[in-house]
């Protein structure tokens, strides 16, 4: 079901907050659910079925004591394709459920509510003595006019039930879906069963190799008193191995399920103790379990879970390196924590926290590397130490530092390459700082450059995976390097070059992020390359093509944002890039009205004057005001262009340049309004063809 290009909800959740826990349980049942492969893009009578049922309306507020419902309420219950009621007796006596149902009605009809009763009688209100336990309110049970005036023609709504004696979760859930879908009950239901069926095949044969491990985790518990420290050795051991071994092989496939399990099973023995009979090395096992936890909240993009985790493994670490402050696995233990604190503080945009953290990890990292022991998996530490302050002085626009730190931890990794057996890590850490250096170097507007670092970090990503093919963390990389060079051809005019690396991206990506839904890092992405791979399409003049990939992205962008709103990245440079294409291609297909509303829009959920977090948030305001001013000025509103064209120059002007794109947009800003965004004198020149994506 693609759902038409006025309706921002799949579908809003009406509900007493008495209920607020049942509306809670189905807003995550329906938002999390994958429609099964085989049914995806089947035609209804709704429309083509899509993989996810996203995003889902859901109020969480108290509603005034009086008035009618707020202005965003009304908005988001009429740009919502559904309304699904959460039936009750205090669903019954809400006025605000009763207004919400009645404003759906009349603006959107009857045909697309759906109804869940969690408790009381449909239909009780027609005895007297039964009045109070009546589930449906007024407007559901009688038919709406157009004039919203609630008639006394009976209305006939079909629920599920969630009640004790009804459908139970699992079938309510899928009724609910099969409404939302326009598929059969039974085509949900069967392939429901297939699904468990497969699923269970799966983690039985991951749980067989946990369940080993366990039983004798459980045996340490119940064998006796003189058996206990032999038994407490050998499952010490077997815990290493769940978090080393055994996590080691379940990394690169990429299964962030059964990699939990393991986290947890291991938090779960420790558990079990008392924390002060640990010894040093137990405790540092429990750190390494929590940050695997934590790893795995990231990459689900829960972080702030993460970042509990990570603050408690710390805890533990640091006390432990205090204790022993020459011991290599204390150091390296701690300096996991720290990292993985200061990468949250990266994703949230808080730079001076992350430049603290990854400082503190530098320094753990320069204490391993003067170690006359070192053993293989610390290593890689100085090198990435080194990437981790490259990307911050990257992001804080300090080039020729950044360019530094990536060649100190390309050359860490060359000589540890020269000297190691398996080259294969090494390889793949030179490649990432060739990658860092690539970025460095395109925002130094030095894109051959860029691209000669690119191509060789490609090279470097084939001869690995010739030896470890179905490693999805190299994978993963050559994908966004591809997407990397696809950004790179577009801003040297050559858009069927970049096509041909954005499709093998977008499509390997989605192929990935199938493989594990879960997994944010991959879903962030196929947003991104489905943003550049929308562009190409733009440039070559695909605008219905276009069309479909930017609808896409749009649906992913919210759905990532709908899993937590605080990273930074998602909202800057996955749905404001995706918002300003949709602008571009709604005026080149000639809807200049629809392009208005869409500029609006922009301008109201991404307020104006607020400043850039990032290079892309930036471009994506001055494109939103190039392509208003372009508007204005076909409808012969000139004023308002003007407006429009000088706030475009303001936050060209307002930033050092360091993107061909941004010289492209200055330049058509000269164009069309004869103001100058470059610097006086500059001869700042780019190959970004700006035009063809501004047709109006």
């Amino acid at each position: 079901m693609t759902h038409s290009g006025d309706m921002l909800f799949r579908a809003f959740i009406s509900y007493s907050h008495a209920d607020a826990s049942r509306a809670g349980w189905l807003h995550r049942a329906v938002e999390s659910y994958r429609v099964p492969s085989r049914l995806v893009g089947k035609v209804t009578e709704i429309g083509i079925v899509p993989r996810r049922l996203v995003p889902i309306f859901k109020d969480r507020e108290e509603l005034p004591a009086a008035g009618d419902l707020s202005r965003e309420i009304e908005q988001a219950l009429l740009s919502s394709e559904f309304l699904i009621v959460i039936a009750s007796p205090s669903a019954a006596a809400s006025r605000w459920v009763n207004e919400e149902i009645r404003l759906f009605k009349q603006h959107r009809g009857e045909d697309r509510i759906l109804v869940v009763i969690v408790a009381g009688e449909p239909g009780a209100s027609a005895t007297s003595d039964k009045v109070e336990a009546e589930c449906f309110p007024e407007a559901l049970r009688f038919k709406v006019g157009p004039d919203g005036k609630i008639s006394d023609v009976p209305a006939e709504p079909i629920a599920a039930d969630l009640r004790p004696e009804g459908d139970g979760e699992r079938l309510a859930k899928l009724k609910v879906i099969a409404g939302l879908t326009g598929l059969k009950l039974d085509d949900l239901v069967q392939r429901e069963a297939q699904r468990r069926s497969r699923r269970l095949t799966v983690v039985a044969a991951a749980a067989s190799v946990l369940a080993v491990v366990m039983s004798t985790l459980t045996v340490v518990a119940i064998r006796s008193r003189n058996e206990a420290e032999r038994q407490r050795a050998e499952a010490d051991g077997l815990v290493e191995y769940m978090l080393t071994d055994l996590r080691s092989k379940l990394e690169p496939v990429g299964r962030l399920d059964v990699l939990d399990s393991v986290g947890d099973r291991a938090l779960t023995y420790y558990s079990r103790q008392n924390p002060g009979s640990l010894d040093a090395d137990a405790l540092g096992r429990r750190a390494r379990a929590l940050l695997l936890v934590g790893e795995v909240a990231n990459l689900q993009g829960n972080l702030e879970a993460a970042l509990a985790t990570y603050k408690q493994a710390a805890a533990t670490t640091s006390e432990q390196l205090r204790r022993d402050p020459d011991n290599g696995q204390r150091i390296f233990d701690h300096a996991q924590s720290v990292y993985w604190i200061g990468y949250v503080a990266w994703q949230r945009g808080d730079i001076p926290t992350a430049r603290e953290y990854f400082g503190q990890y530098l320094h753990y990292a320069e204490r391993l590397a003067k170690l006359e022991q070192l053993k293989p998996e610390w290593e890689g530490e100085l090198s990435n130490a080194h990437s981790a302050l490259g990307v911050l002085e990257l992001d804080d626009g300090r080039l020729p530092q950044a360019l530094g730190y990536f060649q100190k931890a390309q050359l860490a990794s060359e000589r540890l390459r020269e000297k190691s057996a398996d080259k294969r890590e090494q390889t793949y850490l030179i490649a990432q700082a060739l990658a860092w250096k690539a970025d460095v170097r395109r925002k130094m507007l030095d894109p051959s450059g860029a691209l000669v670092d690119r191509m060789q970090e490609v090279k470097l990503y084939n001869e690995v995976l010739a030896a470890d093919p179905k490693n999805s963390e190299i994978r993963q990389s050559l994908y966004l390097a591809w997407l990397r060079i696809a950004e790179l051809h577009l801003e040297a005019g050559e858009p069927a070059k970049a096509l041909k690396f954005a499709d093998a991206s977008f499509e390997a990506l989605q192929a990935l992020q199938r493989g594990d839904p879960s997994n944010s890092l991959w879903a962030e992405m196929a947003v991104k390359s489905a943003n550049v791979r929308t562009e190409a399409q733009m440039m070559l003049a695909d605008w219905r093509g276009a069309k479909g990939t930017n609808q896409w992205a749009l649906q992913q962008a919210q759905q990532l944002l709908s899993t937590d709103a605080s990273v930074m990245e998602w909202r800057s440079d996955c749905l404001m890039p995706a918002r300003w294409r949709e602008i571009a291609i709604a005026q080149a297909l000639g809807d200049r009205a629809a392009a208005r509303d869409k500029i609006t829009a922009f301008e109201r959920d991404f307020r104006v004057g607020t400043n850039p977090q990032s290079d892309e948030e930036r471009l994506a305001r001055v494109m939103v005001h190039l392509l208003s001013g372009a508007n204005w000025s076909s409808s012969g509103n000139r004023a308002r262009a003007s407006a429009d064209f000088t706030r475009a120059r303001d936050l060209i002007s307002g930033t050092t340049i360091t993107d061909s794109r941004m010289i492209a947009a200055a330049t058509y800003l000269k164009d069309k309004s004869e103001l100058s965004a470059l610097p006086n004198g500059s001869s700042m020149k780019s190959d970004y063809s700006l035009p063809q994506l501004f047709r109006t």
